[in-house]
């Protein structure tokens, strides 16, 4: 993303131990701007009180997509790096998931204990509610970005190198973060209306459809998307299940592995991440409508 943090990280991206921001900036704001679209005129009175700006449609758009990259611009001071995702190895089933985050310290407890939250009205000693709505929109993009439910020792393909490399990614991880979003050559004002023009052309069933399910639902899908989309495809070894402290200490079938990926991949994986982005959006609006009780 294009925040301090992310040029930083990016430099750097072989070397920390915590997988990157998932889908940069403009895919995040574009989440939240789906999400602006379809809250109910209640919830968006709340989220605009919440974010002090006036409740009408564009001014909440504007606000929640500029508050959807605050968790990534503020992470290494909250060291809250390991909120942002989920380890869940390749050889996992569903029922592994809960052993895969101690202390709740992973993306889907965090979004269940901060949404929580503001549906208390009340603040806890530490996260202000405006914290709280800011870490909820976040963390429901992160999860919808298939690399971060997934591990294979790689910190969700953080150590797989692409050689070349594909615009600012140096990594399987950022590719996937940020260039395949970047490759649909839109801002997120113009491709959040663009997918909000896809979700109407859906009628309200499907709409209805792809909103539904529960967090493990939807992150268990981002899951088994990368197993399938990436691992699979890309042909990446299956390694043992370990949580190597950095990518130095990964396999060295990951660690030296140098990634080619042409046009076709990039070409062939765009319209999965607007069906994720799409998802996203459409959840985050139901999971904030529920949250406030509308």
């Amino acid at each position: 993303m294009p925040s301090s943090f992310g040029k930083f990280a990016l430099t750097c991206c072989l070397l920390v131990p915590l997988p990157l921001s998932a889908w940069w900036e403009t895919g995040h704001r574009t989440v939240a701007r789906i999400a602006a679209a379809y809250l109910t005129p209640a919830t968006r009175a709340r989220v605009a009180l919440i974010l002090d700006v006036p409740n009408t449609p564009d001014a909440v758009a504007d606000a929640l997509a500029k508050a959807s990259t605050w968790a990534d611009e503020n992470r290494v001071q909250t060291r809250t790096g390991a909120w942002h995702y989920i380890d869940i190895p390749l050889q996992d089933t569903r029922f592994d998931m809960p052993s895969r985050c101690k202390d709740d310290n992973c993306a889907p407890a965090r979004i269940r204990l901060f949404a929580a939250q503001l549906a208390s009205k009340s603040p806890d000693y530490r996260w202000s509610n405006l914290d709280a709505l800011r870490y909820v929109v976040h963390f429901v993009g992160d999860i919808h970005q298939p690399l971060h439910a997934i591990s294979d020792a790689d910190h969700g393909g953080n150590c797989e190198r692409l050689d070349p490399l594909i615009g600012k990614a140096r990594n399987l991880h950022a590719l996937w973060d940020g260039e395949l979003v970047n490759a649909l050559d839109l801002g997120d004002k113009a491709l959040a209306t663009e997918l909000e023009k896809r979700i109407q052309d859906l009628g309200p069933d499907r709409q209805a459809e792809l909103a539904e399910g529960t967090l493990d639902d939807w992150v268990w899908e981002s899951h088994e998307l990368a197993i399938a989309d990436v691992y699979q495809k890309l042909q990446i070894p299956t390694e043992p299940v370990e949580f190597p402290a950095s990518c130095n200490d990964a396999p060295l079938a990951i660690s030296e592995l140098r990634l080619r990926i042409g046009t076709g991949y990039i070409g062939s994986m765009k319209p999965v991440v607007r069906d994720q982005l799409m998802k996203a959006g459409l959840r985050l609006a139901r999971l904030l409508n529920e949250t406030f009780g509308s």
